[in-house]
C-alpha cells in the first residue's frame, strides 16, 4: 500500500499476530494469530475496550452511528447454572426388544442408573476436555450447556465465526495536526494526512511532515522479541528521481525503549520489538523516514504507531 510523495512512492508494511487488511488504511497488518482490522473510527484487535481507549471520538450521541455502537464494552455471556438447570438431564428413548428394554440417549448425553430408572446426564465437554493432555475446546473460557458446550470472551471480546476464537473492539478517530504558521494539514483517507503546499520562501514548513500516517497493531502479552513489527520503505516513482538518502529514525511516543528503528537495506527501515510487553497497556511510538537527493533535505513521512497490548495470551 503507498502514498504518493514529491520524489518517490512511500509503503509501509506491519506484521502482527493475524492477517487483516483495510482497503481505506494506509497500512497492511498481516501474522499469524490476533485479529486486527482497521476501519474509520473502529480498530478491532486481540485488546478489550473496556480496558482502555484511546482516541475516542468525542462527539454527540444522538450523531453516533451502529457501527460506532460496536464500540461499546462487550460483555461476556454468563455461565449459568447446571444445577439449576432440569436440561442437565432428561428421560432416555427407550424401546422393548424381545423382552429387553434398550434406552439411548441425544448426542451429547450418556445413559446413568440402573435399566428400570435409567436418565440421560448431559456430558461435560467443559470438563472433559479441560483435563490435561485434551485440545483445548476454547480460546478463553468454556460453557456446559444441555447436549453441548459454547466458548465466552472476556468483557469488551466478542466470539467470532469459528465459535471459540475472541476479537476486541478498539475506537479511533485520528486528526491531522493542527496548522500553525505557514504549516496546515489535510486528511486524504481515514489513516493519512498531508501537508498543504508550503509558501516558497518557507523552510520550516518544508521540513514538516510531508505525510502523516496512523497504525494501529495488536500483540498478545510475552511476545517472543526480537521481532519486526513494521517496514518503511521507498521506492522511485515513474518518471522521477527517487532519494539516494534516506534516515530513518523514532521520533517521539511513548515507547520507553521497548523499539528501536534500524536499517534492513539501502530502502527499508524496520521497527523492532526488543523487550517484552506484558498487558493490558498501549504503546505509541512516531517512526519518521526523511528523503535526501544528494545530501539536500527532500522531504519527510511520519509513522505514528499504536500498539495495543492483550493482557492475554492471544
Amino acid at each position: 500500500i503507498s502514498v504518493n510523495a514529491p520524489a518517490s512512492l512511500v509503503r509501509m508494511v506491519a506484521r502482527v499476530w493475524k492477517v487483516s487488511t483495510s482497503t481505506n488504511a494506509f497500512v497492511l497488518l498481516e501474522g499469524p494469530g490476533a485479529a486486527v482490522s482497521i476501519r474509520p473510527r473502529l480498530v478491532r484487535s486481540r485488546y478489550g475496550a473496556g480496558e482502555d481507549s484511546l482516541l475516542s471520538r468525542r462527539e454527540d450521541p444522538s450523531h453516533r452511528s451502529a457501527k460506532a455502537d460496536q464500540c461499546d464494552v462487550l460483555s461476556a455471556a454468563p455461565e449459568g447454572s447446571e444445577a439449576a438447570d432440569a436440561a442437565f438431564s432428561r428421560a432416555p428413548r427407550c424401546a422393548q426388544v424381545e423382552r429387553t428394554q434398550h434406552c439411548s440417549c441425544e448426542a451429547g448425553f450418556h445413559l446413568s442408573g440402573a435399566a428400570a430408572d435409567s436418565v440421560c446426564q448431559d456430558v461435560n465437554e467443559c470438563e472433559l476436555y479441560g483435563q490435561e493432555g485434551r485440545p483445548r475446546l476454547c480460546m478463553h473460557a468454556c460453557v456446559n450447556t444441555p447436549g453441548s458446550y459454547r466458548c465466552v470472551c472476556p468483557s469488551g471480546y466478542r466470539t467470532l465465526a469459528d465459535g471459540k476464537s475472541c476479537e476486541g473492539f478498539q475506537c479511533v478517530s485520528p486528526e491531522c495536526p493542527e496548522g500553525s504558521s505557514n504549516v496546515s494539514y489535510v486528511k486524504t483517507s481515514p489513516f493519512q494526512c498531508e501537508r498543504n503546499p508550503c509558501p516558497m520562501d518557507s523552510r520550516p514548513c518544508r521540513h514538516m511532515p510531508k505525510t502523516i500516517s496512523f497504525h494501529y497493531l495488536s500483540l498478545p502479552s510475552n511476545l517472543k522479541t526480537p521481532i519486526t513489527l513494521f517496514r518503511m520503505a521507498t521506492a522511485s516513482a515513474p518518471g522521477r528521481p527517487g532519494p539516494n538518502s534516506l534516515r530513518f529514525g523514532i521520533v517521539g511516543g511513548n515507547s520507553r525503549g521497548h523499539f528501536v528503528m534500524q536499517r534492513s537495506d539501502r530502502q527499508t527501515g524496520e521497527l523492532i520489538l526488543v523487550q517484552t510487553l506484558e498487558g493490558p497497556q498501549t504503546l505509541e511510538v512516531d517512526v519518521d523516514m526523511s528523503e535526501y537527493l544528494d545530501r539536500s533535505f527532500q522531504a519527510s513521512h511520519v509513522s505514528k504507531v499504536t500498539i495495543f497490548v492483550s493482557p492475554y495470551d492471544f
